[in-house]
């Protein structure tokens, strides 16, 4: 009765574990984020503002709409870049410190387990643990201070472009209020 269960029971049963075959991931080979890795966001904005071009739907100077976003998109990009290889920076320091701290640690229980007595590997212990402390302690601010480096890295070039963003929407709207009153001068001529 209870193998009866296990083949008609889909979560208990073999079908249950057909998610967990190799072909079920295929769906996360590299091949399959080769698309994400060949696109670039400046030529799929491109396209879009080419398409964009067609229809003019608004009395804003769309290219300069579109040449505005170009550049919003070319700055998160570059930003993009720059997280990425502060990411890499980091995790490779991080390793380097890990295979540091367990060197340490094999050299210190080596020299530990040499000493003669209790009160000589206590005190050896204290030593090594004092150590491994203030290694930490050291560590753990060297990797802050990356971070607050890669956050700086970051954070300047998003807001130079809000800021620029912000100048160039300020002038189009004051470019769109002189429009208006070009054509009343004209329809009073």
């Amino acid at each position: 009765m209870q193998t009866d269960f296990f083949k008609t029971n889909p979560f208990l049963g073999p079908e249950a574990f057909k998610a967990f075959s190799p072909d079920a991931f295929k769906a996360f080979s590299p091949d399959a984020f080769k698309a994400f890795t060949q696109v670039s966001p400046v030529k799929m904005a491109d396209e879009f503002f080419k398409a964009a071009r067609q229809y003019r739907f608004s009395p804003a100077d769309m290219d300069a709409v579109m040449e505005s976003q170009r550049r919003t998109i070319e700055a998160f990009n570059a930003v993009g870049r720059v997280v990425t290889e502060n990411a890499q920076k980091i995790a490779k320091r991080q390793a380097e410190m890990v295979k540091e701290t367990l060197d340490e640690m094999t050299a210190a229980l080596s020299e530990i387990s040499k000493s003669g007595t209790f009160e000589d590997a206590t005190a050896k212990q204290a030593e090594f643990v004092k150590g491994a402390f203030e290694s930490a302690l050291d560590n753990s601010r060297e990797i802050a201070e990356m971070f607050a480096e890669s956050n700086e890295a970051v954070s300047e070039p998003i807001s130079a472009r809000v800021s620029a963003l912000l100048d160039e929407m300020k002038e189009g709207a004051l470019k769109l209020k002189a429009k208006p009153e070009k054509s009343e001068k004209a329809k009073a001529a």
